[in-house]
């Protein structure tokens, strides 16, 4: 398998309840719209359903292949430079 057919997981942990969190999402869902190597969750530790995680969780942060890339504020140029780094995909 070459690099161009590399898919990436990128999980992004957030809350409904974080105003910062609301303005990851927005920013990261427009990145996603056309990344299809890019497996994209998302995880909101408000939902009851995702309680195992609340404890021990930093939001908003995004992970990517099982890896902290970011807490906080994203750059998403930054956070573009490294997926294409993963990818070599331009």
């Amino acid at each position: 398998m070459g690099k161009e057919n590399i898919k990436v997981d990128v999980m992004f942990l957030m809350r409904e309840s974080c105003n910062e969190c609301i303005e990851v999402l927005r920013i990261l869902s427009i990145y996603m719209k056309d990344k299809t190597h890019i497996n994209f969750t998302i995880i909101d530790l408000d939902d009851d359903n995702n309680f195992k995680r609340k404890s021990s969780s930093i939001t908003p942060s995004i992970w990517v292949n099982d890896k902290m890339w970011s807490a906080g504020r994203v750059n998403i140029e930054r956070f573009d430079d490294k997926i294409n780094g993963l990818t070599n995909i331009k």
